[in-house]
């Protein structure tokens, strides 16, 4: 389902808005300053190619090209198209360079950091993918909502737009250019314990933050490739950048790895920051920079 509003009442600054259900959330799009037909144009490919990818790593679609290769994978090896194999590639570096707390074979029956990558084989010629365990099941779920917030991002580029607010599902988020009428977009994290209280306020500029933890109602969803049980963790982990689709790995890579290997694994992302954000009973926050 999806929304779209424009106002050009104040007319320096005309804007946009619209929304999207999709990947288990809401997607957000503010674009000031353009006209109501280059708006919904932009904001309507934003949404085809969202939706697009949406579909495309959804796993619990039985119709999906992830869920082809989680029922078969295990049996023979699957071919899949050119968007998918960049996408386990890629996946597949980030597992690496996070010592392999980015893991898309994770689950609550893999035990599979001891074998990281390994879990399953790329083939480049034939473009397929085949496990080597059976109890493999990929889930893209850590990695997709960055990934459509990153090709939103290039159709924004390619429309010349310098000037939008991004925000999918309230944990991945790109800022490009200013506010309207200020230096930056100030972009508020909500306090666990108190709704409508801010914990922290993110100052950004041509830049993306994506935010891993327990979800809105509090529950435990990320999973330790360690062990295949879910991470018991107080804090919210925010990370800043450029890229939102580095942004989406490093926040869940980060929180799931024990505190004193954050540092380490942030060091090889340049141009990356993160906090932990520990939201308090009495209201208050703690906020904690990883440098």
């Amino acid at each position: 389902m999806t929304s779209f509003k424009y106002s050009d009442e104040n007319i320096s600054a005309p804007v946009a808005y619209s929304s999207l259900e999709t990947m288990h959330s809401v997607a957000e799009i503010v674009l000031p300053f353009y006209s109501e037909e280059k708006s919904r144009a932009i904001i309507e490919e934003i949404w085809a190619r969202t939706t697009e990818a949406g579909k495309k790593f959804n796993r619990f679609d039985k119709g999906s090209p992830l869920a082809l290769v989680n029922k078969t994978a295990a049996e023979e090896a699957v071919a899949v198209d050119d968007e998918m194999f960049m996408v386990l590639e890629m996946c597949r570096v980030f597992c690496n360079s996070t010592d392999g707390y980015f893991d898309i074979t994770a689950n609550r029956i893999s035990r599979s950091a001891s074998k990281g990558v390994k879990n399953f084989e790329l083939d480049a010629d034939r473009h397929t993918i085949r496990f080597t365990d059976p109890t493999v099941k990929l889930d893209l779920g850590g990695f997709a909502k960055g990934y459509a917030l990153e090709n939103a991002c290039n159709i924004l580029k390619q429309h010349n737009v310098t000037c939008a607010l991004l925000n999918f599902g309230n944990s991945s988020i790109y800022a490009s250019g200013s506010h309207p009428y200020g230096d930056y977009w100030p972009i508020s994290v909500e306090h666990r314990y108190f709704r409508g209280r801010c914990a922290h306020t993110f100052e950004l500029k041509d830049c993306a933050l994506s935010i891993s933890g327990k979800n809105g109602r509090g529950v435990e969803h990320i999973i330790d490739p360690a062990t295949g049980d879910l991470v018991m963790r107080d804090e919210l982990v925010a990370v800043t950048g450029p890229s939102p689709m580095a942004c989406e790995v490093l926040s869940t890579a980060l929180y799931v790895a024990p505190r004193e290997k954050r540092k380490d694994i942030l060091a090889r992302y340049k141009g990356y920051s993160a906090s932990e954000i520990y939201c308090l009973t009495d209201g208050t926050t703690k906020v904690i920079k990883v440098y």
